[in-house]
Formats: C-alpha cells, structure tokens, sequence
C-alpha cells in the first residue's frame, strides 16, 4: 500500500469569479514564496472567463482547481477549506498580491506565539497597474491562522455577504483566540472599479450593521449600538443610499432600540442638501487624517527599502 501523502504546512485558499485579468499575478504571489511547503487551492466560482485556460498552464503539483457553479464568496471559502490538508490558514484574493516572504514572516510568527489563534501583516495599497499609493494599518488583507481555531469560529456565513471576513475574524478572535498584527507590509491590496471593496462600498452598510448587531447579540461584541447604528446611516448617507438608510432605521425600529426616533429624524437631515454636506465634511476631515498617518508609514517603508537595497 502507498505511503499517505504528507500534509502541507500551509493552505491557501483563492477564490475567484470572473477574475482572469489578475489572476496569474495571484497565483504566481502564492506559488513563488520563499515557505514552499504549502498548497493553493484556487475555487472556480462558476468563471465565464479565461479562467480555465489560464489555470490549466500551471504544472506546479501544489496547486488544485475546484469547480463550482457561481455561489459567491462565502461558499467558495467553505469548499475551499473543506478540502485543506494544513494546520495553517489563509486565503487570498483573485486581485491581490502576497509579497514572496509572506508566508515565513507569519509561519514563523506562528511558531514562536503558540497562543496566538492568527496573525495578520499591514498591506500596500496598488491601483489596477499595480502602483502603490498608499498604506494600510488597520485591515485583516494578509494572514495566517489555525485551523483548530477556524473549527472553533464555525464556516465563513452566507447570510453576511460583503462583510463575511470580518464576520469570521471576529468570531475567531472571540472562540479561537487572540490575533496578533506584524507592522510591516507584506501583501498588495488591489483597488480597482472592479474590486469588490470599490464596488459595494455603499451596499454593506446595512449588511455590516446586520452583523454587528447580531455578533452582539451572541456575545461576540461589545459595542455602543447607537452609535453603531449613526455610524452606519452616516456612511449610507454619503452615498446617497437611501434605500440603505431607511432600512437602518426600519431596522431599530423593529428590535424596539430606545433611540430609534432619534435616529429617523437624523436620516431626514441627512437626506437634505445641508445635512448631507456637513456630513461629508466630517467624514472627509475624519479620512484625511488617516490618510496623513498612512501616508507617513508608506513613505518610512520606501525609505526603509531604498536603505536595505
């Protein structure tokens, strides 16, 4: 009888709908780190495009191709991690960029800080031509986290769509444990038209505000509700989705919250011309210095890079 084939010590999971334009780019970020003993397996999400022939060029015996009819992100996840063989877990985007020493940096993490349920790196922020302009701190792009702690999280949930990552990282920190951030960049966020992030930039308001709420009402979360709930009128109202906005409200509403009343007579400022301008200002101001501090991060990394070349 053969010998069972050993497990990889890292799985990564890709994805993919109608993603072909970068997608070799993805692949090639996975398959050409510096930690070798991994496995990709790319999820073909119901794809119309070259997808197919662009994964069939590959010989690379780490890589696995599934098929699915199109059931949206958080079903490809589930299939993809339903047939991982490794301790250790990530999952990337079809648009998106590991830098090639990824992996080590977080498998070593990993293996000094038994504690830690999953570790994540800053990111870069590229356009669609790959230029960098500018640094994220704060977002889960890039990590790697254990599959005993996955198993204690539960399935990425399809009810939560546009937001299920932060769903799932959420419930991993709470059942899984701790999650610590390396705070350097080793990954590449694209942002383009077509990304996901730039095109339902309004629609998760309300999916956020669904699961947040629900994650506090499990014990997940602790959060101020009202201002949960401001918080994500105020954003809807940036986009002019007013749809969105009267669903926040008709949404506190019906869970009986104390300041629902409140809450609809700030959507009706915020859907005059004035009320949607002072709106934008804060908003606006309040990104601006973020901005600022990423900015500074962005240029002390350049600096660091063009010093150790």
């Amino acid at each position: 009888m053969a010998a069972e084939a050993r497990s990889p010590s890292v799985s990564i999971v890709l994805p993919t709908h109608n993603g072909a334009a970068h997608l070799r780019e993805s692949v090639d970020s996975c398959l050409n780190q510096t930690f070798e003993d991994l496995e990709l397996i790319v999820v073909v999400d119901g794809s119309t495009d070259d997808t197919e022939a662009i994964l069939s060029a590959y010989t690379d015996p780490r890589l696995r191709v599934l098929k699915q009819s199109n059931q949206g992100l958080p079903a490809a996840l589930n299939a993809g991690f339903a047939q991982a063989r490794a301790r250790l877990l990530s999952w990337t985007s079809d648009d998106n960029i590991y830098l090639p020493n990824a992996l080590a940096v977080m498998w070593d993490y990993m293996q000094a800080h038994p504690g830690s349920a999953m570790v994540c790196t800053d990111c870069l922020l590229i356009d669609d031509a790959g230029r960098t302009f500018a640094y994220e701190r704060k977002g889960w792009g890039c990590f790697l986290y254990r599959a005993e702690a996955a198993a204690l999280a539960g399935p990425y949930r399809t009810e939560f769509p546009l937001v299920e990552d932060v769903d799932f990282f959420l419930r991993l920190r709470h059942y899984g444990g701790p999650i610590a951030r390396i705070s350097r960049p080793y990954y590449k966020y694209r942002i383009h038209k077509n990304s996901l992030s730039a095109r339902h930039t309004a629609d998760r308001q309300f999916v956020s505000l669904r699961l947040h709420y629900d994650l506090v009402a499990r014990g997940v979360e602790q959060l101020d509700l009202r201002e949960l709930f401001y918080d994500r009128l105020s954003t809807a109202a940036l986009y002019r989705d007013y749809a969105a906005m009267d669903a926040i409200v008709q949404f506190a509403h019906d869970h009986d919250e104390p300041f629902s009343g409140d809450l609809a007579h700030r959507r009706d400022v915020l859907k005059t011309s004035a009320g949607w301008l002072r709106n934008r200002i804060v908003i606006a101001l309040r990104a601006q210095r973020t901005r600022l501090q990423n900015t500074l991060l962005l240029l002390a990394e350049l600096v660091r890079r063009r010093t150790a070349a």
